[in-house]
Parts: structure tokens; C-alpha cells; sequence
């Protein structure tokens, strides 16, 4: 992982970074392999870890270009849910809400610990933004 002096550290070509009081930000872009995911998520822990307690993961998915089913699986397979409290995520196109939608589906069938998590999918970062506020100031 490198990081830039505006901030931003990368994951493989995807860039990431932690915004006060307990965000973790990040615009994917291009393909997302599975290892990817793995290193957003361990950037995550690491984060939630230095602060003492649990982040929300914004992410902005208008620059992918595709996943694979394995990719999006390994985020509700394979992590401990302990350091979010949310997961919000924006600027998908009609393909990719499709597969979101049938890997959240999925999940919540087979009763992983992900789906205990609020996770929503909003149209512009605005919106998902005013959601994480809202989940923040239910406690």
C-alpha cells in the first residue's frame, strides 16, 4: 500500500484514505480482484484499529469497470464484521447495482455476519453521506 501526499494511500490501482472522525473513503477504479478486496478490508481493520472502535466504508463505485462474484463474496465471507458500524456506497451503474443486489440477497440467505451491518446503496455521495450521519447519530 503507498500513499500520496494528498492523502490518499492505494490498494492496487484503488484509491483509499481515512476521513475524521470515522470514515474509511474509497474510489475503486478500474477491475477489482479478489486480493483487492482483501486490501480495502485490511485497511479498514487497521484503521478501526488505531481509533479504538468501528469505521463506516464510503465507497464510489462510478469507476469500476468489473468484479467478479468472488470479489464482492470475499467482502461478506471471509471478514469479522467488528470494525464496521456501515457500509455506504455510491455511483453504481445498472449493472453493478444488479449484482449488488443479487450478492446482498445471497448473503442475507445464507445468514453471514455482514448482512448484520447496515449497508445501503445511494445515487450520489451526498445522500450516502447523510445516511452515515444519521446511522452516527443513532449511536
Amino acid at each position: 500500500m503507498e500513499t500520496s501526499s494528498e492523502g490518499w494511500s492505494y490498494v492496487g490501482p484503488h484509491p483509499i484514505r481515512f476521513e475524521p472522525p470515522d470514515i474509511v473513503f474509497c474510489r475503486p477504479t478500474g477491475y477489482i480482484s479478489a486480493a483487492e478486496v482483501r486490501g480495502v478490508l485490511d485497511f479498514n481493520a487497521t484503521i478501526a484499529k488505531q481509533l479504538g472502535r468501528g469505521i463506516f466504508y464510503l465507497g464510489d463505485s462510478s469507476g469500476i469497470t468489473g468484479y467478479s462474484i468472488a470479489s464482492s463474496l470475499e467482502i461478506f465471507s471471509s471478514r469479522s464484521t467488528q470494525h464496521l458500524r456501515g457500509s455506504a456506497i455510491f455511483g453504481a451503474n445498472f449493472k453493478q447495482q444488479a449484482q449488488n443486489s443479487a450478492v446482498l440477497r445471497a448473503a442475507r440467505l445464507l445468514g453471514l455476519p455482514m448482512m448484520q451491518l447496515p449497508i445501503g446503496t445511494f445515487p450520489d455521495e451526498a445522500s450516502a453521506r447523510a445516511w452515515i450521519d444519521e446511522l452516527r447519530r443513532k449511536g
